[in-house]
């Protein structure tokens, strides 16, 4: 086996052929962050030329991190040790001083009120990164930014229309579906000049949250690096076409992912995010994708969290990742960039 550097056509075929395929390790992903400032890294395992593994590796301030990656067959445990004793002499000879990996492995599945439904045998994967000197960053229950540890999933196989996905949701969340139909009409956007007040839906959501947005410059990059697989929609009152909610979704082939939303405040009795579900149900059976990922949420299964709420009413299971494994390789510089990092903050507020 060869640890090598992937060229972009071959990083594609391979990632999109591997059940463990996703946008996170993609190429459209490897051009959006060159374009927010981060370098770019695309590597991988070859034996007589054919890929085994790959893996699209992000690096600021020599800080690596491999989001739901590598992709390859966690189940080869050759494979996956050759694998870390490259990417550790790779990142000494990048000179990166910390190197994160999340690995796109499922640690149990659950019903919405948190019942494990299945829970697979990973503990050769922990053992795996434990012999190479990684550290488990934990079983967290927060939604974060690098890697989630929590996906709402609704399976659609099966299903042809949006009446037989309705007939898998409570009955709160199909009234819901239904009065919107009649309310509101949803909005796919055409051009990026229609972005700025698209962007005001994720505005107000965010600062009821207390977490920022990003800048419109950011979901223009993220509209030209995706193409076709990128959908910017938004729902809107039909009677005086204000807005409701905003969505963006990333059409990967082994799902849909509904990557960033947003309601206005003064109009979320209309249930816009309802609605635009029910597009997003239709618009994967139109293209034949069977996976809807509704992406994170919190590991929290109790009555108050609001997200479950919404998202379990209309019929799905959560995933529950093995999270994040971390190696410094350079605890001095990982120290001094923690310090700047401080002192920007500090000087920011």
């Amino acid at each position: 086996m060869e640890f090598t550097t992937l060229a972009p056509k071959e990083f594609t075929k391979f990632e999109r052929t591997q059940k463990t395929g996703n946008f996170f390790q993609s190429v459209p992903r490897s051009v959006l962050r060159e374009k927010m400032g981060f370098n770019t890294y695309l590597v991988g395992v070859k034996e007589d030329k054919k890929v085994l593994a790959a893996a699209l590796i992000i690096e600021r301030d020599h800080e690596a991190l491999l989001q739901l990656g590598p992709i390859m067959d966690y189940s080869n445990s050759k494979l996956l040790d050759f694998f870390l004793t490259e990417i550790i002499k790779y990142a000494h000879e990048q000179k990166f001083i910390k190197l994160e990996i999340f690995p796109p492995i499922v640690y149990a599945t659950r019903q919405m009120d948190g019942t494990v439904i299945d829970k697979p045998d990973t503990s050769k994967i922990f053992d795996a990164f434990k012999k190479h000197g990684f550290t488990h960053e934990g079983f967290t229950t927060e939604v974060e930014n690098k890697a989630n540890r929590w996906m709402f999933i609704k399976d659609l196989s099966g299903l042809k229309t949006l009446r037989d996905a309705e007939l898998t949701m409570n009955s709160s969340t199909r009234k819901k579906l239904h009065k919107t139909a009649r309310e509101l009409e949803i909005k796919v956007l055409k051009d990026k000049s229609e972005l700025p007040e698209w962007r005001e839906a994720l505005l107000e959501s965010n600062k009821r949250n207390g977490i920022p947005t990003r800048e419109v410059k950011y979901f223009e990059d993220l509209w030209d690096a995706f193409d076709d697989e990128v959908v910017f929609v938004e729902a809107r009152v039909k009677e005086t076409g204000e807005l409701v909610s905003s969505e963006v979704d990333i059409f990967h082939p082994n799902e849909m992912v509904a990557f960033v939303a947003g309601t206005i405040e003064k109009n979320k009795h209309y249930n816009g995010s309802t609605a635009i579900k029910g597009w997003n149900i239709e618009e994967c059976l139109r293209r034949g994708q069977t996976r809807m990922n509704l992406y994170g949420m919190k590991g929290d299964f109790s009555p108050s969290n609001p997200l479950l709420f919404f998202k379990s009413g209309l019929g799905g299971i959560t995933e529950e990742y093995v999270g994040g494994f971390s190696i410094v390789l350079d605890s001095k510089k990982l120290l001094k960039n923690k310090i700047k990092r401080k002192i920007k903050r500090i000087v920011k507020h």
